[in-house]
């Protein structure tokens, strides 16, 4: 065991790739519905450019393709701990407004692989699926300072810090597929921010 473990990390190694971190993160490319104008803004990795979602609004994406930002780096940026992306299968990034100081907007997300669709309502305040919702779902959620979101993706529009949410899907449901396609709309919360700004959506592959 000890041999195979240590040719695993050799191999690793040698490929330039640390056993603890994702691969990487790839950011949808493509509106999964091209009529929805709100997708536009989510297309590619976070650059400051967002859309408001409310309610009966979404954003919708597919065709996820690898950024120049590594896992490595967006870990730091993040001040997550090495390795802790690749826990979790999808991420997301939300501009704030400047003084906010709240992350990850209240917020409904649907995912499908064209086998499986799974939904989830999140909420903000607790970090969890609304209860009744969001079998086999968690999230973790946080913040990324101005300087911090600037260095590590640049874009002339980032006037803010921006907040981040990590998704771990329910079992079944393939990250890898080609046809993988995640949907975002507001949440249903009353009293409670629940119009997110996303500003870009990632699988963690």
């Amino acid at each position: 065991m000890k041999i195979k473990t240590s040719l695993i990390l050799l191999f690793a190694a040698n490929l330039g790739v640390s056993p603890l971190s994702a691969q990487n993160v790839q950011w949808a490319s493509k509106p999964a519905a091209p009529s929805v104008t709100n997708s536009n803004a989510v297309l590619g990795q976070p650059d400051g450019v967002a859309t408001s979602v409310a309610f009966y609004d979404y954003a919708y994406v597919r065709d996820f393709q690898t950024g120049k930002v590594s896992a490595a780096q967006m870990e730091k940026a993040m001040k997550l701990p090495a390795g802790e992306l690749r826990k979790w299968d999808i991420v997301a990034f939300e501009s704030e407004s400047v003084g906010s100081g709240k992350a990850f907007d209240s917020s409904m997300w649907m995912v499908q692989d064209m086998q499986k669709l799974a939904s989830a309502v999140y909420d903000s305040k607790t970090g969890n699926p609304v209860p009744g919702t969001g079998a086999g779902w968690s999230f973790k959620a946080g913040r990324i300072a101005k300087a911090d979101f600037k260095a590590s993706f640049g874009g002339t529009r980032i006037f803010a810090d921006a907040a981040w949410l990590l998704i771990k899907l329910p079992a079944g449901v393939d990250k890898s597929s080609s046809n993988l396609a995640v949907w975002l709309g507001g949440g249903p919360m009353p009293g409670e921010d629940n119009t997110p700004a996303p500003d870009a959506i990632g699988v963690i592959r």
